[in-house]
């Protein structure tokens, strides 16, 4: 027998008084031996979760029957460190003295003790380290025996007992070793970086601290090679013949790898005929190869301001598999019906050959969008094409608004970068219709796919977003209304779509749409379908991108199979059992793509300001917290730190449920959305942080009460 998820944690739950070994609950739950190893695996992903925590003895408990807390450890330059509970709750102080030796970004286990003196925060002591962070550290070596971190939060100095190659003062790479979770780590020196003051530095040492892999092993790249550039006659024979259609891909200027290619197609009877073309990585990368299993332990590939860190070798990413110009590419392709009014007829998924007719950028597809018509544009013999797409993505785009999605248009910083790499403009960068054009139809590719699969019962990974959690949107409500605005009832999603609507051209639109974007939760790759919430539909995957994701290409395997009436109930059976796995890795490999994106924009965005120490700024309140208030820069989208310690005039005060710090004597108000003007202060490029100082501001000021205080 197996159980579901919720079924352990309520049966561990009315057993907190006395928890149990793995053998013992699934002994209690009755799970047959067969289905025990799925038992297993579902106890630690339980585990990995923070649903349960695993105590002394082997035995297993949910952590608040025990006062107990999962999370990541953020440690501070002086030693203490806040946690950050898995459970999404608030964050709990860890003084140094009960530290236990962890590191920053370790996942551990800590008893909850008290309340902070003169705060609601709780205090807590770590018992156990689950789970260290990393196993590689960035320093600076000293030319004897030591590396010191360049991360101030990594307080120790690494012994490196053998004799390296690293001169004095030259940035490296240690890997750690540990006797135990608890114990002092030893360090070796696997990679020399290069000195502090050489071009690029920057970036190659933040790619090093986050553990992303920028070479392939030789392995993958000898198979590679061996791959033939060519496509044998009987592979293009058995396959639908698409090179006489008119098609093309569109995509930023400066893309190397293009997985998708369009077309469109008018019918006798008026209908469209959309075609959406994505490159057969999975034709190239059979599954259990040693390219299957680089690309499935990098997940996807991680763009950064100055490269991209692909998912496979570039010899795929960028020839073989891209689908450029003027040259025959094995593709897997959607081929819709859709009515004038934007009603899928029905879809077509074949395997196919294709013959892209040119390589458009944005910028040149929005051009004929907007009428700009001139000789030199390669899009313009495209126009009327183009434009009959754009008609179709706004009809498109008018059913899945009235469907309930929830567009959130939050302006993202577009960094400008010289022939050595470093930022010279930052800038907001555009969204163009001709980007909407091709989200619209990756988006309807991808449920297409879904659906059909969802139908067929073929085992996939669905792309999920749950519905928000009712507090965190509860809160949102209380600190919107705080500022004039009102959800009126934030369970439905037209009234998301009417809220945001309200205060689309406002300047704390964006503000608010990114808190109510922050209440939500995220979305994640698994096996089981329960829609997705953000898009208002039944079931959603991800299908279009197999070069730079990971799920997409095992997608492609299955879709393959499907057409080919190959999936045997063993090979259903085999893949059942490794989606969930699989999908959990794709979410965190995901996750650690974002965080290294935001991080190398928020390096260049340091990088950007070293020269202008010193200079005013126009800015606006994006958030408050105890500490001070954070500002964004406007016109470049940098956002930076005001202490409260240099708020000189007034002792300020935090309100948690106005969002604002309130001057005890003045009673001047910072909020979300006040206009303020700054002067950068401080540059720290090890924790990536900005701050400054404040010299105006438009003040709310509330009246002073009467009467004894």
């Amino acid at each position: 027998m197996s159980v579901s998820r919720d079924q352990v944690l309520n049966f561990v739950r009315q057993q907190h008084r006395r928890p149990l070994k793995i053998r013992e609950l699934a002994r209690a739950l009755r799970v047959s031996d067969r289905a025990y190893s799925d038992f297993r695996r579902l106890i630690r992903r339980l585990v990995r979760d923070g649903d349960l925590v695993k105590l002394r003895r082997s035995r297993y408990g949910i952590p608040s029957e025990h006062n107990l807390v999962v999370g990541r450890i953020s440690v501070q330059a002086s030693g203490y460190g806040l946690l950050a509970p898995e459970d999404g709750g608030a964050d709990i102080f860890i003084g140094a003295r009960y530290m236990r030796r962890a590191r920053h970004g370790d996942r551990v286990v800590a008893r909850l003790t008290r309340k902070a003196q003169g705060s609601d925060r709780a205090e807590g002591e770590l018992i156990r380290i689950v789970e260290r962070a990393e196993q590689t550290m960035v320093g600076t070596y000293d030319g004897v025996s030591l590396v010191v971190s360049d991360d101030p939060r990594i307080r120790a100095r690494i012994h490196i007992p053998d004799d390296p190659a690293a001169q004095a003062g030259q940035k490296v790479v240690v890997r750690l070793t540990y006797s135990s979770p608890n114990a002092h780590p030893v360090g070796r020196i696997v990679e020399v970086l290069g000195n502090a003051d050489d071009a690029g530095i920057e970036t190659l040492i933040l790619i090093k601290k986050l553990g992303l892999p920028l070479e392939f092993p030789p392995h993958v790249l000898d198979a590679t090679e061996a791959i033939p550039e060519g496509i044998p006659t009987e592979e293009i024979d058995r396959r639908l013949d698409l090179r006489d259609l008119v098609c093309f891909t569109i995509d930023p200027a400066d893309a190397r790898d293009h997985d998708d290619a369009v077309s469109l197609q008018v019918l006798d009877d008026q209908t469209y005929c959309l075609g959406i073309h994505i490159a057969d990585v999975s034709y190239y990368v059979p599954e259990g190869s040693s390219l299957d299993h680089e690309a499935l332990a990098r997940g996807c590939s991680v763009y950064l301001p100055d490269r991209v860190i692909p998912m496979l070798p570039e010899k795929l990413s960028a020839n073989i598999c891209s689908l450029q110009p003027c040259e025959d590419r094995l593709t897997l392709s959607i081929l819709a019906r859709i009515t004038p009014e934007g009603e899928l007829i029905d879809a077509q998924i074949a395997e196919t050959v294709i013959r892209s007719r040119a390589s458009l950028s944005y910028e040149e597809v929005q051009q004929v969008l907007d009428r700009d018509r001139y000789t030199g544009n390669p899009a313009e013999p495209y126009a009327d094409i183009l434009m009959q797409m754009e008609a179709l993505r706004r009809c498109l785009t008018g059913k899945r608004m009235a469907r309930g999605t929830i567009d959130f248009e939050i302006p993202e910083p577009r960094i400008i970068l010289d022939d050595q790499g470093y930022p010279i403009h930052i800038r907001p960068r555009p969204r163009l219709n001709s980007h909407r054009l091709i989200e619209e139809f990756m988006l309807l590719a991808n449920e297409i796919v879904a659906q059909r699969m969802a139908d067929s019962g073929v085992p996939i990974l669905y792309r999920v977003h749950e519905p928000p959690d009712g507090e965190k949107l509860a809160a949102f409500c209380d600190l919107a209304k705080t500022l004039g605005y009102r959800l009126s009832n934030p369970s439905r999603i037209d009234s998301i779509q009417a809220f945001l609507a309200n205060f689309k051209d406002e300047p704390i639109g964006h503000i608010l749409s990114q808190r109510l974007l922050r209440s939500m939760k995220k979305a994640v790759y698994t096996p089981d379908n329960v829609g997705h919430f953000g898009l208002a539909c039944d079931a959603y995957t991800h299908f279009t991108s197999p070069i730079r994701r990971y799920p997409d290409l095992i997608l492609h395997r299955t879709l393959r199979d499907a057409i080919n009436d190959a999936i045997t109930p063993e090979q259903m059976a085999r893949r059942a059992r490794l989606l969930p796995d699989i999908g959990d890795l794709a979410t965190q490999r995901e996750i650690a793509a974002q965080q290294a994106e935001w991080d190398a924009i928020r390096l260049m965005q340091i990088l950007y300001l070293k020269d202008k120490m010193g200079e005013c700024f126009d800015a606006v309140i994006v958030d408050v917290r105890s500490i001070g208030f954070f500002v964004q820069l406007n016109d470049v989208l940098i956002e930076g730190l005001v202490h409260v310690k240099y708020l000189y005039d007034d002792y300020y005060i935090y309100h948690e449920l106005q969002g604002a710090l309130v001057g005890e004597s003045t009673g001047t108000i910072f909020r979300l959305g006040d206009s303020v003007q700054v002067q950068l202060a401080q540059l720290d490029q090890q924790r990536l942080r900005i701050d400054f100082h404040l010299l105006s501001h438009a003040q709310n000021v509330r009246p002073k009460r009467r009467g004894r205080r």
